[in-house]
């Protein structure tokens, strides 16, 4: 175009005049795939566009679903609206239905206006132009377009000089090829309404010249973006939420207006219903509409539509989105000359089979998947997605359209393992109307015969495997008003129950009996009923009370107590609380624990994993907290010290349940005291976890506790032990073993320790003894012993504190030496002892006679000599 002699696609644009676009790119994201990942979010300030939509497969919706989106133009149509946008969105969320956002929509149009073709002729000066002489409201100008479509008589949008378009451009007054264009004829892409850029936009109707095209489109609206809550499938349309809106204000709801003019001919006599798996569909009705003339829908319809979030297509199947976002009930269309012998059957998929979907995708089918088929084979993925073969396309001239109920569970199951969701899929897996799947067939039928010029033929074919009616539910009025706290009149609870379309019978003065409609399978008890009453009341006007309890004071148990204690003792020690999750792969069992000897061979396994690496149930903290060591020290995090208190998972043979004890576990690694400017930095090894053992200790005032000697298959042989408490082996200590840590990818000399928080629960004195402090001196000697290096400085100092008797307070380890001072596989072991007595000021010879004692209890027990 404007000169260009090869043949561009996309609509009348003015080349070489508007440069650069302007506005900067804020981001850009790339991803794999086709097609946008989801639709746009809620926006912060300013109008959306006209709620544009990528495109997608012909006949199916596949944005991703998370919310509805309510127009109030549309909604208006059900019920009178006599409340404003703003307090209707509140009434809605008082009631349990959360509007996400309020958007108004029009105003990116402003300054568009009508302009009617009086007059077009070629450019003078160039071969794909043309000049059109437009009306628009009382003054006439000259617009150059390059449109195909451009012709006098039609009516069209018109930018004129000062306005800009969607994507920011600026239309000004210039100069093409010789001749003035005075402002822009535009596409329904230019003014982001649609895709259709292949000519200018033709308007539908008497639309005055000059008018307002926000006017002229009906674009100005409000559009509520609801949240809907997996229980409220019935909210999942328009009708649904006019029904809301009805009780909640007192107004009428007017259901859908139309009359189904039928030909002669039946349904019946062209297709035929086979429903072979009954659990998984209980409804299936199929309706003929001939002699359909597929083009695009009608201005208002895909209005509605986009206001949805729903990208038009074609009058067909734009009328089975139209009755899903209007009734609730999905709707799929074939191409009945592409169905075999005119015959539906539904099955499931046999081992193997495959179908290609509308999006294009070969899938291979699960056993459990429900199909739509011919006696040929698939023709739809049920509930989910249509087939590409029977898609619906320009040389459609009868239809096969399909209004159906399935089993949730199976159309949930099929989405999952499909990796497959669209709007069908999101309503058939919460729940739909199983009485209204006729109802709908009938909707849509009216509506593709009067915009498709279709003959509907008679009757429908309804197959019905399961009846599923409407279920009767007792209410007694005195419980409503008790557990509400208002005191609700017999004839108030009749009100609101009638207002969401709820049969109501009086059995006796205070005694209902309710009848729940199909599209409600939420309501199943009375309370469930109660809370309806109380929804459409109005939460915001229940009083507030306070309830009747005892004067009785809350208060914490021991082992909450000692919880509180233990992790106020870490914080204070140093740590850092975790909280990892309680589901871990099972290849953190292999990598610890090969052989099974320390934890279960057979680990409580998940039924329905989110994923592998949540499959089985804890045994231990220890693969969490190393998970999280890995995490942080991937991210150059290195020094991690992490304490976490939560329940395990341990099998017990011959039971269903397992033990789930309490465990507090720790990890270090890295640094425990950085450089500072005086010092080194102090590396976090297993004495640093051995001090923070003996916080632990004294924080809980322990009378006794101890380390032995103990090898376990993730921890370094010779520098691990068991926790002794109280005389109960209460859990471990040690440095994980090199091959773990290799494996695991987390740093060499990571050091770990596990305990039972039951025992150390029992260990621990809450009211600690009084020790009186000593008023006397005290004795301090040194005793240095030579002892086989296989004898542990724990035995060696068990027998000191054995030996010393009521005089010995302290015994401390302050030296080890081994070399050639000792002999070989010998090793020294210096101690400091401290006596004295509480009574009186110990004397020498006293503290030696103990002194000595000891030195002859150590030759005795563990072949010690002094040094």
């Amino acid at each position: 175009m404007a000169g260009d002699t090869g043949s561009g696609d996309g609509g009348p644009q003015r080349l070489r005049v508007r440069g650069v676009r302007p506005g900067a790119l804020h981001g850009l994201r790339l991803r794999h795939g086709r097609g946008t990942h989801r639709p746009p979010q809620v926006r912060g300030a300013g109008h959306p566009s006209l709620l544009r939509q990528p495109p997608g497969p012909v006949g199916a919706v596949l944005r991703e679903v998370a919310a509805l989106r309510v127009s109030l133009e549309w909604l208006s149509e059900y019920v009178d609206l006599v409340v404003g946008a703003g307090e209707l969105a509140e009434l809605l969320t008082n009631s349990g239905t959360a509007v996400e956002a309020v958007e108004t929509t029009g105003e990116e149009l402003q300054g568009f206006v009508v302009g009617e073709i009086l007059e077009v002729w070629p450019h003078p000066a160039a071969d794909r132009l043309s000049v059109c002489r437009v009306d628009l409201g009382g003054q006439v100008v000259e617009i150059v377009c390059g449109a195909p479509n451009a012709r006098a008589g039609i009516r069209s949008p018109v930018a004129p000089p000062g306005t800009r378009l969607p994507d920011g451009t600026l239309i000004s007054e210039v100069e093409i090829r010789g001749v003035v264009s005075r402002g822009m004829l535009l596409s329904e892409k230019e003014l982001a309404l649609g895709e259709d850029s292949s000519g200018i936009m033709e308007l539908e109707g008497e639309v005055k010249a000059g008018t307002s095209l926000v006017e002229a489109l009906s674009a100005a609206d409000t559009v509520l973006v609801l949240e809907i809550t997996p229980n409220r499938p019935d909210c999942l349309s328009m009708l649904g939420v006019a029904r809301e809106v009805a009780a909640l204000t007192g107004v009428r709801l007017r259901r859908p207006s139309f009359r189904l003019r039928e030909d002669e001919e039946e349904a019946a006599q062209r297709v035929g219903v086979e429903i072979l798996d009954g659990d998984l569909c209980s409804r299936y009705v199929a309706r003929v509409i001939d002699g359909v003339r597929v083009g695009p829908s009608p201005w208002w319809m895909r209005r509605r539509l986009r206001a949805a979030g729903i990208r038009p297509i074609n009058n067909v199947v734009d009328v089975t989105n139209y009755v899903m976002m209007e009734l609730g009930q999905p709707l799929h269309a074939f191409d009945y000359r592409l169905v075999r012998e005119g015959k539906v059957i539904v099955r499931r998929a046999a081992p193997g089979e495959t179908i290609t979907t509308l999006d294009g995708v070969e899938r291979r089918l699960h056993p459990d998947d429900l199909l739509i088929c011919d006696p040929a084979g698939p023709i739809a993925l049920a509930g989910v997605m249509g087939g590409e073969h029977t898609e619906v396309s320009e040389e459609t001239a009868c239809v096969l359209l399909e209004s159906a109920h399935f089993n949730p569970a199976a159309i949930m199951r099929t989405s999952r393992t499909q990796d497959l969701t669209s709007e069908a899929s999101y309503r058939f897996e919460r729940g739909v109307d199983p009485g209204g799947c006729l109802y709908a067939a009938d909707r849509a039928s009216c509506l593709m015969a009067e915009l498709a010029g279709g003959r509907v033929l008679r009757g429908a074919v309804d197959v019905v495997t399961t009846d599923i009616g409407p279920r009767v539910v007792p209410l007694r009025v005195e419980r409503a008003r008790r557990i509400i706290g208002v005191g609700f009149s017999p004839d108030r609870v009749k009100e609101i129950l009638l207002s969401l379309e709820m049969g109501v019978r009086e059995e006796g003065e205070d005694a209902l009996q309710v009848e729940v409609p199909t599209f409600r399978p939420d309501l199943e008890r009375e309370i469930d009923l109660v809370e309806e009453i109380a929804r459409i009341h109005g939460y915001q006007n229940i009083p507030s009370t306070l309830p009747a309890t005892p004067h009785r004071t809350g208060f914490l148990t021991r082992e909450q107590r000692a919880r509180r204690r233990l992790a106020s003792i870490m914080v204070g020690a140093g740590m850092r609380e975790a909280i990892t999750v309680s589901f871990i792969h099972d290849a953190w069992l292999r990598i610890l624990d090969p052989d099974a000897e320390h934890f279960p061979a057979s680990p409580l396994r998940l039924r329905n994993p989110l994923s592998e690496e949540a499959a089985v149930m804890r045994p231990s903290l220890l693969p969490g907290l190393l998970e999280a060591v890995r995490y942080n020290v991937n991210r150059r995090l290195t020094d991690v010290h992490l304490f976490e208190m939560g329940r395990v998972f341990v099998p017990v043979a011959g039971e269903k349940l397992p033990r789930e004890p309490v465990r507090l576990g720790c990890v270090v690694t890295g640094r425990w005291i950085p450089k500072q400017w005086d010092r080194e930095p102090e590396e976090a090894d297993l004495y640093t976890l051995k001090g923070v053992l003996e916080r632990i200790a004294d924080g809980m005032h322990w009378e006794s506790w101890s380390l032995a000697r103990r090898e376990y298959p993730f921890l370094h042989p010779g520098r691990s032990g068991a926790v002794l408490v109280g005389g109960e082996e209460a859990g471990y200590l040690g440095v994980i073993h090199p091959r773990v840590a290799e494996k695991a990818d987390i740093p060499p000399g990571t050091a770990v320790m596990e305990l039972e928080v039951d025992a150390l629960v029992r260990a621990w004195k809450e009211i600690p003894e009084y020790r009186e402090v000593p008023r006397y001196p005290s004795v301090t000697m040194d005793l240095a012993v030579v002892v086989r290096e296989e004898v542990e400085a724990g035995r060696v100092e068990e027998v000191i504190r054995s030996a010393g008797g009521e005089l010995l307070r302290e015994v401390r380890l302050f030296d080890l030496y081994r070399g050639g001072q000792v002999g070989e596989g010998e090793k020294s072991l210096a101690f400091n002892l401290v006596f004295y007595a509480l009574d009186r000021t110990l004397r020498e010879e006293e503290a030696q006679a103990a002194r000595d004692a000891i030195v002859q209890a150590l030759r005795e027990r563990v072949g010690a000599r002094l040094r």
